[in-house]
């Protein structure tokens, strides 16, 4: 009869009743590294440890452990895969969330080390079973009664979900909204927010009923910026869409600027801010053309004046450049469209 999940809580819960000379080491290890005041913890060896106090020994060299930085939907994860050679479910890999982790509490990374640990501990000991225990999540009465016990033995707090929400959601900033009903229904109205560029399509559980009971199609309304690496990956093509989006939104906002008599301050990501107040996005100028000296002789009286004035400086969407707002559009036909 195949071993369940109860039967190995029962089997690692009995082994703490009393502890062996190997047991007690590995504690007294634990609780040194724990007694510091260092902010980070060292998971190899804290699993190490932990391997020989609550698992019976059985999760090295089985288990391969690393941090992860796309993992950003939950604090760790473990994972049973076949084994290419013999097709069997052997290879259990347990990873932790860098992102989600790396600003959280010491004792939030040591909880979750523990957990994944838990369903380490199962996918050894019941394989592939684990995961299709009676909760359908590996969360069933087998992990509750091997997580309260670890977590009553060593004063941890071992959870079955984390509440890391506001980190999660930080990271979900690829957006999509729908343009069909659903869009006026909670909770989601519409909206998907993920942390990769993967558009809703087909491979989603949802979508088939979603196009049922919706229709409608998904335009991405939101996205990170591009990091520097990317936009020089970017084609020609690629990179003038983005200059006219830049474009549009400078003589959007210069437009608004005009009719209100304010100065408009561009900044080097084509993102525009009207200035009511403190310092003015002007400098002096000199005009040194022979129209600005005429008239600032004929308004002095004197030939030796050199006409000096102030103008309001912007700064080109394209290319950063600071010039008068008369000359702007000029050195955008002449410099950028031609």
């Amino acid at each position: 009869m195949p071993v369940t999940d109860e039967d190995a809580a029962i089997q690692a819960i009995a082994a703490l009743d009393t502890l062996s000379a190997e047991q007690k080491q590995a504690l007294d290890a634990i609780n040194t590294i724990l007694q510091d005041d260092e902010p980070f913890a060292d998971i190899h060896e804290l699993f190490r440890h932990y391997n020989v106090l609550y698992f019976r020994k059985l999760l090295l060299p089985r288990v391969e452990l690393l941090w992860s930085p796309r993992l950003t939907l939950c604090a760790g994860i473990c994972e049973l895969s076949k084994d290419p050679t013999t097709g069997k479910y052997t290879r259990i890999r347990l990873k932790m969330s860098t992102p989600l982790l790396q600003y959280r509490p010491r004792s939030d990374t040591i909880n979750t080390l523990l957990h994944e640990a838990i369903h380490a501990y199962f996918f050894v000991t019941t394989s592939w079973r684990h995961s299709r225990g009676d909760d359908g999540t590996g969360h069933g009465a087998g992990f509750q009664i091997l997580a309260d016990a670890i977590s009553d033995h060593g004063n941890y707090d071992i959870t079955i979900y984390h509440t890391f929400h506001d980190e999660v959601d930080s990271y979900r900033t690829h957006v999509w909204q729908c343009d069909g009903v659903c869009k006026d229904r909670s909770p989601y109205f519409g909206l998907v927010k993920r942390s990769m560029n993967r558009a809703p399509g087909k491979s989603d559980s949802w979508w088939a009923r979603h196009q049922q009971e919706c229709g409608g199609t998904y335009a991405k309304i939101s996205e990170p910026e591009k990091t520097k690496k990317q936009r020089e990956a970017l084609s020609k093509k690629e990179r003038a869409g983005m200059q006219k989006n830049k474009l549009d939104g400078w003589v959007k906002a210069s437009a608004e600027g005009r009719a209100s008599g304010k100065p408009v301050e561009t900044g080097k990501e084509g993102e525009t801010s009207l200035k009511s107040g403190g310092r003015q996005n002007t400098e002096t100028v000199v005009e040194s053309n022979a129209a600005s000296q005429k008239r600032s002789r004929a308004a002095s009286g004197d030939d030796d004046v050199l006409f000096v004035g102030k103008k309001v400086l912007v700064e080109c969407p394209i290319c950063s450049m600071r010039l008068a707002e008369s000359n702007i559009n000029e050195h955008l036909d002449v410099v950028h469209l031609s």
